[in-house]
């Protein structure tokens, strides 16, 4: 089998850490241990969160992020009729007293009401963050930049003077990059706790900076 890469890559993880962030809440909201805490625990998680990051954003950065919550819950409530399931769970009809297929149904949006709301704060909150990132992306991109042109005048150095070649750096810095972003991904948007941002944005920067310098510097100096 092929190995993925490019853009199938980030494809591939964005849609697990978003299966697997379903399933963390879920666990959070449901296991008993060490204390039981239900679906107005998570909502308050994410009620307090928004105030955070409104406190942090602009307006302009607030409907960005209201937007993608739009984006993200789109497909996957209304497109997928969870949205309706969740509405009917939450203002079940008059029941007929008969077993039909809207009785049945109610039946179940009542049944799996807590999981389904579960899953519906946990997707405006993995949206929530997801635009966090999407706001935060330009200072990545000048950091990288700045650590890369400083790599690039060390390379070049290395290049036309007696530097040591180092492998082993460059490819901790190759892999720390893409090993950067994926340690985004898992350690902010799947915690269903509070996660303000500025703990982990400014050391993913620092780590992102640090690992295109060395992936920059460290490239082999005869291409």
């Amino acid at each position: 089998m092929d190995k993925v890469t490019g853009t199938l890559w980030y494809v591939k993880w964005f849609t697990l850490v978003f299966l697997c962030a379903l399933m963390v809440d879920i666990v959070y909201v449901f296991w008993p241990w060490p204390a039981v805490r239900g679906v107005a625990v998570f909502q308050h998680n994410l009620l307090a969160e928004t105030a955070l990051v409104a406190s942090l954003s602009t307006p302009q950065g607030e409907s960005l992020i209201q937007q993608v919550q739009a984006w993200v819950y789109q497909p996957t409530f209304v497109w997928s009729g969870l949205h309706d399931f969740l509405m009917l769970g939450i203002n079940p009809v008059a029941n007929s007293g008969t077993a039909s297929a809207t009785d049945i149904g109610q039946g179940l949006a009542t049944g799996f009401r807590d999981q389904i709301q579960t899953a519906y704060i946990g997707v405006l909150l993995f949206a929530q963050r997801l635009a966090v990132l999407a706001i935060a992306a330009p200072l990545f991109g000048i950091v990288v930049l700045a650590a890369g042109a400083d790599g690039f005048v060390s390379w070049y150095k290395r290049r036309t003077s007696v530097g040591r070649e180092s492998g082993l750096l460059y490819h901790l810095g190759k892999h720390g990059f893409n090993n950067t972003g994926r340690g985004i991904w898992v350690l902010y948007l799947l915690p269903p706790i509070v996660i303000d941002p500025r703990w982990v944005i400014p050391p993913a920067l620092l780590l992102t900076a640090l690992a295109a310098r060395l992936a920059v510097g460290y490239f082999k100096k005869y291409i």
